[in-house]
């Protein structure tokens, strides 16, 4: 197992590919479940918009008998995101009872959902009728969400998809066919496998059995269990590691789901909730949100989408969904895209995950910088143009002129909490 202080030295030679650095801007993705949801939220709050797991959306609700479609409640998702200029992706499967291999196995979304199709041209009929219907409006399709992968990692349940790691490449393959050929601009985002080192084992799996070669993006879930940075560093160092063995080094990279246990998001959060050991308050929330923004443009992640708006255990919003008030998180989120909004990007980053002090980069003007671990001293802001301004992740401004030292380690929790630091 390699030392955390290699896998830090090594992700940073990874990453100055000229990939990497062009992957570098920031992009603020999330889930909606719900369509009352949106009223709640103003235009381009978010980048872009995952639709997965929303009710009546998977493919068993969109084609309830071979060849009847009810798009109804796609549609509103797709038009309330992009009337409010959010990019879209989708993600396909949980197969129908009636075209499941196996019709009485038990997934996660009912019989049949987690099985491979019977006959595959069910499959490619109902891919091509999204991609068809949503042409120039859904930007990119991912394949599954965390398939099993049982040769890799023995099942314990069938999941969100059971079959062999040949059929997932198979439905892969025919999916990036069917997609290309109805909108050949739309992207294809590999099966998105789920975090920790188990989710890198299962992607190995899949790749070495030529999985990527048909996507145009490479989907991982970044959840991660320490939640740490260095945690974070280190999956994204072995996906890279993977890539590279595999000739995929120049695909992007994608983290399409990622969240912790939110305790205000809901009124029954517990401690083992959806496999989470971990509840967080509003700050320690935001906080690793933040970080984990930060590290995903160091390293080159081309988006990041956050699990979820709505939701009433990792939401960021309070219990109430129908009013869609932040929760101390959703307001870090928000603020958060408002500072690396137009293209910013970190550059000359030095970051632990006690510490960091990263420059922030609008083309080649420095914009100011993300630090959390230090002091808010003249030596450590020193270096490019003089910045007195320093945004909190609860959306106050305050001027290094005008507070005291304890005033700014009261505000920021001892400096644990990121801030930016500018001029505006």
């Amino acid at each position: 197992m390699y030392s955390i202080y290699r896998v830090l030295c090594l992700l940073a030679v990874l990453c100055f590919s000229p990939l990497c650095m062009a992957n570098s801007t920031f992009f603020f993705g999330q889930h909606v479940f719900y369509p009352d949801s949106y009223r709640t939220i103003p235009q381009q709050e978010f980048d872009g918009i995952r639709i997965w797991g929303n009710p009546k959306t998977l493919w068993r609700d969109i084609e309830p008998e071979r060849g009847v479609y009810d798009f109804s409640t796609l549609d509103q998702h797709v038009s309330l995101a992009t009337e409010r200029g959010m990019d879209v992706m989708y993600t396909l499967g949980q197969t129908p009872q009636w075209a499941a291999a196996r019709p009485d196995e038990k997934g996660n979304f009912g019989l049949g959902a987690a099985s491979e199709p019977r006959t595959m041209s069910d499959w490619t009929d109902y891919v091509s009728a999204v991609a068809k219907r949503y042409r120039g409006r859904i930007s990119a399709y991912e394949v599954m969400n965390e398939p099993r992968i049982g040769e890799a990692i023995k099942m314990f349940s069938p999941g969100f998809f059971s079959g062999t790691t040949d059929q997932l490449v198979q439905m892969t393959n025919l999916a990036a066919q069917a997609i290309h050929a109805a909108d050949p601009k739309a992207l294809v985002v590999c099966p998105a496998m789920d975090g920790s080192d188990v989710g890198v084992r299962r992607l190995d799996y899949f790749l070495s059995h030529g999985g990527g070669s048909s996507c145009d993006v490479i989907g991982f879930h970044f959840y991660l269990k320490t939640g740490s940075i260095n945690e974070f560093n280190s999956l994204l160092y072995h996906i890279r590691q993977l890539l590279m063995r595999n000739n995929l080094q120049n695909k992007p990279i994608w983290d399409t789901e990622i969240g912790v246990l939110v305790q205000s998001s809901g009124n029954q959060v517990h401690s083992g909730l959806l496999g989470m050991n971990k509840v967080y308050g509003d700050a320690d929330a935001a906080a690793l949100m933040l970080k984990v923004q930060v590290a995903s443009s160091n390293g080159g992640v081309a988006r990041t989408y956050w699990f979820a708006h709505d939701s009433s255990s990792m939401g960021s919003t309070f219990p109430n969904k129908k009013q869609g008030q932040l929760n101390g998180l959703g307001i870090a989120y928000v603020t958060a895209h408002g500072w690396f909004r137009n293209g910013r990007k970190i550059r000359g980053c030095a970051m632990t995950e006690g510490q960091a002090n990263c420059m922030l980069y609008q083309g080649n003007t420095l914009v100011g910088r993300v630090l959390w671990g230090q002091p808010l001293t003249a030596d450590v802001l020193s270096g490019g143009a003089v910045m007195d301004k320093v945004h909190l992740l609860s959306g106050k401004t305050v001027s290094l002129s005008e507070v005291s030292a304890d005033e700014l380690r009261g505000m920021t929790r001892n400096y644990q909490d990121p801030v930016f630091v500018s001029n505006e």
